[in-house]
């Protein structure tokens, strides 16, 4: 949400991003990426069959509008309206000739969609679904790439309201998303669907509700990133900039699902007015109950399908995953007639899908006699896992006593808002989230690395990396072989190698000293020569007489990057060359 206080919904959501880097540690980026994937696969399965019921209803009540009376045609005209502009962005979303979009390849198959498709491979575990064609499955664990959605969305930073920043994709995006919002709430704000007053009363009230609901799922105005109240965001930017492509196609699969209960929760509330129906009719709707981070609160609020004045629940029953059932007085939990589940002081737990089960009870006098009902609440959410991603750029790994280079980012998060819990070694570097960790020698051999967000106080889990000790660096000659002429071996060049890419690429050894012996005569040391041999030796190697040989040997290695270059590295090698 803008400027202001975020609804529950978007706060979650915002969360299932806020602290995203990409994992060191590969099996926690797997489960990551695949705990995505997992909720984009159910959400779309749940969202079809909703879709599908919503489509069906709609037709009721277009036949109901053609052929019984003027309260159906009445209810009929906002839904369709909002169906359509419902459409238009769904649409959007899932087409695969989208003309905004640049088209790319997936294993040598053109795309041009908005949502990109999800990836598949064999199943892992050999399963077949006829014992011989073997059964895909999502492969999350290669969609963690974020330059597919920030190539297609984005053009540049957020400047102003005028969408500068966004590609032609991402201003359609937007004005689809504010289509649908602006059309659903004109339309139910005019409609008026019943002529018997005690009905429209009921009607107006329902309105409200679906009002609320809809302003919140899908506000899209800037988002404050920071407490200045210049450090702002774009939603567009501040929802799907520099996320995993897996991460933004659950996204827009939630948004999805949003639009679809939009149109539920109206279809209900034009059901029960012009049907009449009584508090047996009633349905508890979940609002903002959908994603969470893991071991946060349960947040968010239980309200009724239909608000009535008189009706004043007894008590409320909430059971929350595999927890108990467990009774709390309505009066504690409840407000405007909504359950506010902050009051409940819930612990979602660990990530996976989990269930919100219980009742709202009502105890009401009905002809002298208190009668019992009950509301069920049945309700899924998702509660994402912690998503922390820590990286050494120069070698991925952590060695002891030199200085190791970080990317810490945090899409959404400034980097003056990244705060380092552990180790107290890492200090900022020059660059936009890059850290120095500098002479760590860890604890058992290990260091774990903690960050916290300053504003939302979201802290990430640990990411425990080795630290290991800097091996002996081998000493290496330009000229291939043992036996040179003197020619070769006075204008050859001496060099370090760990034999390791990662460390060679990140450390940049150079040779900072050694000593040179030709036959029994010793030349002395050669220092400050970036490797090469001084004017002095080889000019006595090149009076040098055939089967000398030239011993190289106490050979010492510097970087900038291991104590600022003041610390020597010896070789495990000599090199011994003999004049041919």
């Amino acid at each position: 949400m803008a400027g202001g206080k975020e609804n529950a919904r978007q706060k979650m959501i915002n969360l299932m991003y806020l602290v995203f880097i990409a994992m060191l540690a590969l099996n926690m980026s797997k489960e990551v990426l695949m705990t995505f994937g997992e909720i984009d696969r159910e959400v779309v399965k749940s969202t079809k069959s909703l879709k599908e019921s919503n489509k069906a209803a709609i037709q009721v009540i277009k036949n109901s509008a053609k052929n019984d009376s003027l309260q159906w045609y009445i209810a009929y005209q906002p839904i369709s309206k909002i169906a359509e502009a419902a459409n238009e962005l769904t649409e959007f979303i899932n087409k695969n000739d989208n003309e905004l979009v640049t088209p790319y390849e997936v294993n040598d198959v053109t795309y041009q969609s908005f949502k990109r498709p999800i990836l598949e491979k064999d199943n892992s575990f050999g399963r077949t679904i006829d014992g011989s064609i073997p059964e895909m499955v999502g492969d999350y664990e290669v969609m963690d790439n974020s330059a597919s959605y920030d190539e297609m969305l984005f053009t540049g930073d957020y400047v102003n309201e005028d969408n500068t920043g966004y590609t032609a994709a991402g201003q359609e995006f937007v004005r689809l998303v504010n289509n649908f919002r602006d059309t659903a709430i004109e339309e139910i704000t005019k409609s008026d669907i019943s002529r018997d007053t005690t009905k429209n009363k009921i009607w107006n009230d329902s309105k409200s509700g679906l009002i609320r609901l809809i302003d919140q799922s899908f506000n899209t105005d800037v988002v404050k990133v920071g407490k200045a109240e210049d450090k702002i965001k774009s939603w567009l930017h501040f929802n799907f900039e520099g996320f995993p492509e897996i991460a933004s196609i659950t996204k827009l699969t939630l948004m999805e699902e949003d639009v679809e209960n939009v149109i539920q929760t109206m279809i209900s509330s034009i059901n029960e007015v012009i049907l009449g129906e009584n508090l047996t009719a009633l349905r508890a709707i979940p609002l903002n109950v959908n994603v969470f981070y893991e071991n946060s609160k349960l947040e968010g609020s239980i309200a009724l399908g239909k608000y009535d004045e008189t009706f004043v629940a007894s008590t409320v029953m909430i059971k929350n995953g595999n927890g108990p059932m467990k009774e709390y007085k309505a009066s504690d939990v409840m407000e405007n007639g909504e359950v506010v589940l902050e009051k409940l002081k819930l612990n979602v737990g660990a990530a996976g899908a989990k269930k919100l089960t219980g009742k709202i009870v009502f105890i009401r006098t009905e002809n002298g006699e208190d009668v019992r009902k009950e509301i069920p609440i049945d309700h899924e959410y998702f509660v994402n896992p912690p998503l922390a991603n820590i990286s050494n750029k120069d070698m991925n790994i952590v060695y002891e006593s030199i200085e190791n280079t970080l990317n810490i980012t945090m899409p959404g998060v400034s980097n003056e808002n990244i705060e380092i819990l552990a180790p107290r070694s890492i200090k900022k570097g020059k660059n936009p989230g890059e850290y120095i960790m500098i002479d760590e020698k860890g604890k058992n051999g290990k260091v774990a690395i903690r960050v916290r967000d300053k504003v939302s106080g979201i802290e990430s889990p640990p990411v425990v990396f080795d630290v290991v000790r800097l091996p002996k660096p081998l000493a290496l000659f330009s000229s291939e072989g043992s036996r040179l002429s003197n020619q070769q071996i006075a204008a050859g060049v001496i060099t370090g190698s760990f034999n390791n890419d990662r460390l060679d690429n990140g450390l940049k050894l150079g040779v900072a000293e050694f000593k040179v012996r030709l036959g029994l005569r010793n030349l002395g040391v050669v220092r400050n020569t970036n490797g090469r041999l001084n004017d002095r030796v080889k000019k006595e190697i090149l009076r040098a007489r055939r089967g000398e040989t030239v011993q190289i040997t106490d050979i010492k290695l510097t970087s900038l990057k291991i104590d600022k270059g003041t610390r020597r590295l010896s070789t495990q090698n000599d090199i011994v060359l003999t004049i041919r």
